[in-house]
């Protein structure tokens, strides 16, 4: 039996080759050579550290359950996807998990100390109570069962994985600045004046912003062949995920809420930002061996 089919709710596999797909649409992704290969993260000190313990309440039955969607759904390298996939072994599945646990410890750690910086000793100590809980309830809710089988062990294990890279996201977003890159661009002149000459038509419109995304649509691609041809290694894993992370957010963030000419065409302008800005940055990108 495949470890993961009892885990429907669980969204890693299919949100993994979600995630995939966008990325070869950009020539992007295919499977690292070592997806285990990316360093695992310190051990969390103490602002991440576990909280009091808590009654246990595994993670089993209907994931409907667990309180929110934090539990069941969030964002994990696709290496661990790529590690996981078609495998049935438990001893195999929790070494996994335990090098993306220890991947998103770090992050969580590093969102933790970002934000008590600056603050005084109150408003430290209240947010490391908030830690305290936070963490407290990822014990409870994220426990396996006494003599849990495979599925169980899987479902307890993406539980805690999903708990803690949501954390961790919502730390460090707090600490970032704002990020302008689906909004600002430098675009090329001819755009401009294509933008000028329509003069609002919103026809026109949509040919100016298909001629401008092809255009800037294949130096990203170009870039991402580049990087590809680089030497495997943790340097080109960790790239991966990221341009994988990109195409995703890309994807989610520049779509049109409805099916008006308007939303549409400020989606096509988000799109058009976002590879604009992502094939300036990669020019200058090298991966190590």
């Amino acid at each position: 039996m495949d470890a993961r089919r009892g885990n429907e709710q669980i969204a890693s596999g299919r949100r993994y080759w979600k995630v995939l797909a966008l990325c070869l649409a950009l020539t992007a992704c295919q499977a690292p050579s070592s997806p285990a290969s990316a360093e695992a993260a310190p051990t969390p000190a103490p602002l991440a550290a576990a909280s009091p313990a808590a009654t246990p309440n595994p993670a089993s039955g209907d994931s409907s359950g667990y309180p929110d969607a934090s539990y069941t759904d969030g964002r994990l390298r696709p290496a661990y996807g790529w590690c996981v996939d078609g495998v049935e072994d438990a001893g195999k599945l929790q070494a996994c998990g335990k090098d993306e646990l220890a991947y998103q410890e770090g992050r969580l750690q590093e969102g933790a100390s970002k934000a008590v910086t600056g603050l005084d000793a109150a408003a430290k100590n209240a947010f490391l109570a908030t830690q305290a809980t936070w963490r407290s309830d990822t014990d409870r809710h994220c426990a396996a069962p006494a003599n849990a089988g495979v599925d169980d062990l899987q479902k307890a294990q993406e539980c805690r994985l999903f708990r803690v890279a949501n954390r961790a996201d919502a730390l460090l977003a707090q600490s970032a600045p704002p990020d302008t890159s689906y909004t600002q661009a430098t675009l090329r002149p001819e755009y401009t004046r294509c933008v000028q000459d329509a003069r609002g038509m919103d026809d026109q419109l949509e040919v100016c912003d298909t001629t401008e995304l092809a255009h800037h649509k294949a130096l990203l691609e170009a870039q991402v062949a580049r990087l590809m041809d680089s030497p495997d290694g943790p340097a080109k894993d960790r790239w991966m995920d990221e341009q994988a992370n990109w195409a995703e957010d890309t994807d989610k963030r520049c779509s049109a809420a409805t099916e008006s000419v308007g939303q549409a065409l400020d989606a096509q302008s988000c799109r058009i930002n976002r590879y604009a800005n992502r094939a300036v940055e990669l020019q200058k990108r090298k991966l190590a061996p």
